[in-house]
């Protein structure tokens, strides 16, 4: 089976820890890793890989680093607005040997810069990656500590430490290939991972999670001090546990949460603290329905605005998760703005890419940054990059199309259209609530037939008496059996098995006298059929009848076999009944003795 995304693999030869797209060039990406410091005899490398095609990868340039020193642990691509030059911050660790001293210049910095060949108009350009900065934004350096997580948004950065006694956050300048530190946050924990966005002009929001906990921090003229906006609270008897965030909006953060021994993994949608409440609220959530742990999540915006001060509107958002199964599940979320408030709904799943690195460990994940066309004129796609510890580099090619929301009652506008995914997310089917309900509602009914059964309130469906003791019988007391019992015991008696009891019955005198055993006439037989009253004659229900009426039916029926005293009147309801002859003269005659 064809896959919907088309993809494109190379292998490189050293393991790969990170990966960032270059936001101006959806064609670019760099990735880093490396065997560490020591005797692996595996190298530590950046790399520059391209897209040739949507079936083709190839590296456009490398540098091989120190092999004294660590492996690149995190790296992050700065927007630039020069198409030749570009900047990759990377954290590599110092040598051993400097640690030890106390010296650690974690945070690197590397040049891009494209050749000359892309102006001389080759197809495919290589270029030229060389270190241009070192700097240590960490206070007291621990001889164990390391930087693996970066990120940049706009013109700042931040990275966080792993394994140091005292966990710091630093935030730095990311406009020029020197960063300049803007402040080192002390915190309690590790930051598991962190993320960044620009608000507005100069102002910006940082969020990282350590296990069960979620922060947020300002950033501005002045940096907030780290606030608690979330804690996980057990589900079940499950607590999941923080994984990867990223930002979805100011108003938004993803989170893949990871639910203990490998049990799955919970995506939630949270809206940021707002003036009225002081803690984030649960938006959006779905559960993988695997059992399955994150390994790494990216996130896009199918239509970004023009600016990080312009409201988002309305807008899809692609996720990507990484298993360690070595598949990547892709799902997709609405942003929704209607006056003020905004919304995410519809995290639904798109597509899952099964074993897409054949068993390989997924480290990475990263999107290009889309940017939409001014012309639609040729199908668009976005990018989803993913790297592996066995070296592996693929890239998968997401088909977008242009969606247009209509509103009812208004006209169309071509000029807003957006885009989204081609491929149409699924949404929970319904399917297997219907059926649970349904099942639930068919065994009740059973039971309840059941036990009608059982206290002779129903007649025998189910049979459920045969599955009773032979000594139970039947929960009702014998003397006072169900009228339904007695008037079908009515009906047979006198009309056998053939008469159709949907319809209206009429009770009435034959003409023909009954004979007894002995060959003697007596009374007229009573017979009953379904009503005609040309043929019968007029009729009255049982509440018509007058008493000696009553009377008189109940002594012929009683003569009959067909009734007693103990079936009460209620057998009689529904049937109609003919006049009784003599029956007036009869209750008179017995007055006047």
């Amino acid at each position: 089976m064809a896959l919907p995304f088309p993809q494109a693999s190379i292998k490189l030869d050293y393991p790969l820890y990170a990966v960032g797209f270059d936001p101006q060039d959806a064609n670019r990406l760099v990735v880093g890793g490396g065997g560490g410091a020591g005797r692996s005899g595996v190298a530590n490398k950046i790399s520059v890989v391209e897209t040739v095609d949507q079936g083709e990868l190839r590296v456009a340039g490398d540098i091989a680093l120190s092999r004294d020193e660590d492996s690149v642990m995190s790296l992050a691509v700065a927007d630039s607005a020069n198409d030749q030059l570009s900047y990759v911050y990377a954290g590599v660790n110092s040598s051993p040997k400097e640690m030890s001293k106390g010296k650690n210049n974690h945070l690197r910095t590397f040049s891009v810069e494209q050749t000359k060949s892309r102006a001389a108009g080759a197809k495919n350009p290589d270029v030229q990656v060389a270190e241009v900065s070192r700097s240590a934004l960490f206070a007291n350096p621990d001889a164990d500590t390391y930087q693996p997580v970066l990120r940049i948004s706009g013109s700042i950065g931040a990275a966080a430490t792993r394994m140091c006694k005292e966990p710091q956050l630093a935030i730095f300048d990311a406009s020029g290939p020197k960063p300049k530190s803007k402040g080192v946050l002390r915190l309690d924990k590790d930051a598991e991972d962190l993320d960044i966005i620009q608000c507005d002009d100069g102002e910006y929001l940082l969020a990282y999670c350590h296990k069960y906990e979620l922060y947020l921090v300002k950033i501005g003229k002045k940096n907030s001090d780290p606030e608690l906006i979330f804690t996980m609270t057990e589900d079940h008897g499950e607590l999941a546990a923080f994984r990867s965030i990223r930002f979805v909006t100011p108003s938004f953060i993803l989170a893949a949460a990871n639910l203990p021994k490998s049990s799955g993994v919970i995506l939630q949608g949270f809206r940021l603290p707002t003036p009225s409440h002081d803690k984030a609220r649960i938006s959006a959530t779905v559960r993988i329905p695997k059992n399955i742990s994150a390994t790494a999540l990216a996130i896009a915006n199918a239509s970004p605005p023009p600016s990080p001060s312009a409201p988002v509107g309305n807008t899809q958002f692609v996720i990507a998760v990484a298993g360690n199964d070595s598949s990547i599940y892709f799902y997709s979320m609405d942003h929704k703005a209607l006056a003020s408030i905004e919304l995410l709904s519809n995290l639904n799943p798109l597509y899952t890419l099964k074993d897409t690195h054949k068993g390989d460990n997924i480290t990475g994940l990263a999107f290009s940054n889309f940017i939409p066309p001014k012309q639609h004129l040729t199908q668009q796609f976005l990018k989803l990059a993913s790297i592996t510890l066995q070296s592996g580099v693929t890239v998968h090619s997401i088909a977008l199309k242009r969606h247009i929301d209509v509103s009812p009652g208004k006209p169309v506008d071509e000029t807003a259209a957006r885009y989204v995914t081609a491929l149409r997310a699924k949404a929970p089917s319904r399917r297997p609530v219907v059926i649970t309900l349904s099942i639930i509602i068919l065994i009740m009914a059973v039971i309840g037939q059941g036990i009608m059964e059982m206290y002779g309130m129903s007649k025998p469906i189910i049979n459920a008496q045969k599955f009773l003791p032979s000594w139970h019988g039947t929960l009702r007391d014998p003397a006072h059996p169900p009228a339904f019992f007695n008037k079908d015991f009515l009906i047979s008696k006198l009309a056998g098995s053939g008469v159709n009891t949907a319809e209206t019955l009429v009770m009435w005198e034959a003409d023909h006298p009954v004979v007894d055993a002995e060959d003697s006439p007596g009374g007229k037989k009573i017979a009953l059929d379904v009503h005609d009253e040309e043929v019968h004659g007029p009729a009255k229900t049982w509440e018509e009848l007058p008493a000696a009426q009553k009377n008189a039916w109940k002594q012929k029926l009683q003569s009959a076999g067909a009734w007693t005293q103990n079936m009460g009147e209620s057998v009689f309801r529904g049937i109609l009944f003919g006049e009784l002859a003599g029956a007036v003269g009869h209750a008179v005659a017995e007055g006047l003795a």
